[in-house]
């Protein structure tokens, strides 16, 4: 089983933004992503109540996975569980949520080093040139 973790907590033009994903990668037949966050966790986004940042997380757990795999990474045969992804209400935002969710799987198959987090109207992560 491997962790990875990504806190995008930042001010950019004035404006807040935040992004808290915890992820587990554990052996698996086949690829998937899925939300593992225990019912429970209250500092958590929830489904249905924080909808668009439940699919931004879990979007950038895939960006994070296809990534990984173009840089040569075996990420094949690993399931990646989204465990926990934090709620900071006043600065949360989709695009920095995505991109904790791809820095997580980085992190998770310690490859974090390889990628760098850039602004352009939104977050985004891409590969060191």
């Amino acid at each position: 089983m491997r962790m990875g973790e990504f806190r995008l907590q930042r001010q950019k033009n004035g404006r807040g933004y935040f992004g808290h994903v915890k992820v587990r990668a554990v052996p698996a037949a086949a690829p998937s992503v899925s939300w593992a966050v225990p019912p429970a966790d209250r500092a958590s986004l929830r489904p249905g109540v924080d909808a668009e940042f439940v699919e931004a997380a879990l979007a950038g757990v895939r960006d994070g996975l296809g990534l990984l795999h173009g840089i040569g990474a075996d990420v094949d045969g690993h399931a990646v569980e989204i465990v926990e992804a934090r709620v900071y209400l006043t600065d949360l935002e989709a695009s920095a949520v995505r991109a904790a969710g791809t820095l997580a799987v980085a992190d998770a198959f310690g490859l974090r080093d390889r990628f760098e987090l850039g602004f352009d109207s939104g977050w985004r992560v891409m590969p060191h040139r």
